[in-house]
């Protein structure tokens, strides 16, 4: 449960000092993911105004997840569910407009790309709750199937650190609650790029360290930082 006493996980994984002290050498492996990233086809082309670009992402991640759903609801309440999410968030103010024929073929196109890798998988699980953990509070995170979790990033850019440490802050929230994960994957459906890797290749190349101990350094910072450092 969120209280004033909590920071979200963005604001964990922005926390340079954090992440300066535990995994030093991350962007070794940004490079690498950037470099060395597989391929889910071609990019969706950005048709859309960049202002309506999270209102489409966001809506294709739902529709993906709608597709897995025994009770499935219509592109309208899909849409209308997308919107009441971001309304929540900064620069929100290009959401009122319903998406136009355009933008739903972003959409559809955005959630092929999704569906293209976690399609065939079983056990897949959209929107997974993330435990709270010392200052860090409860998250959603995108995907978990079996021992992987997945992060989607649907924009016109390259993979970044952040990226990696938004996705080692929900490991190490789920390892104190004891659920493990090995595997973590970053994908961009709107450039059709993937990269996944080992926990243990991933804590290595960023830390030197194994991933369980760059997990319990990550458990030791939420638990002991303090809000307003």
């Amino acid at each position: 449960m969120g209280g004033a006493d909590l920071i979200s996980v963005g604001n964990f994984a922005r926390h340079s000092s954090v992440w300066s002290a535990v995994t030093p050498t991350l962007d070794e492996v940004v490079r690498l993911a950037n470099s060395d990233k597989s391929s889910l086809g071609r990019a969706v082309p950005s048709l859309s105004q960049p202002a309506r670009h999270s209102l489409i992402a966001e809506t294709a991640f739902l529709l993906a997840k709608e597709r897995t759903s025994v009770t499935k609801r219509g592109n309208t309440e899909v849409e209308d569910s997308a919107r009441k999410f971001l309304v929540q968030l900064p620069r929100s103010e290009k959401l009122g407009d319903p998406l136009d024929d355009l933008e739903w073929w972003e959409v559809n196109e955005i959630c092929d790309k999704i569906m293209s890798y976690t399609h065939w998988m079983s056990n897949v699980e959209f929107s997974p709750v993330v435990p709270g953990c010392g200052v860090v509070d409860e998250a959603v995170a995108d995907v978990a199937i079996q021992f992987q979790l997945i992060e989607i990033k649907a924009v016109n850019r390259p993979f970044k650190a952040l990226d990696l440490r938004q996705l080692l802050t929900y490991v190490a929230m789920f390892y104190a609650k004891g659920r493990n994960f090995e595997n973590v994957t970053l994908l961009n459906p709107r450039l059709g790029d993937l990269f996944s890797i080992s926990l243990d290749s991933l804590c290595a190349g960023a830390s030197g360290k194994a991933a369980v101990e760059v997990l319990q350094d990550l458990i030791e910072w939420m638990t002991g930082l303090q809000v307003s450092a």
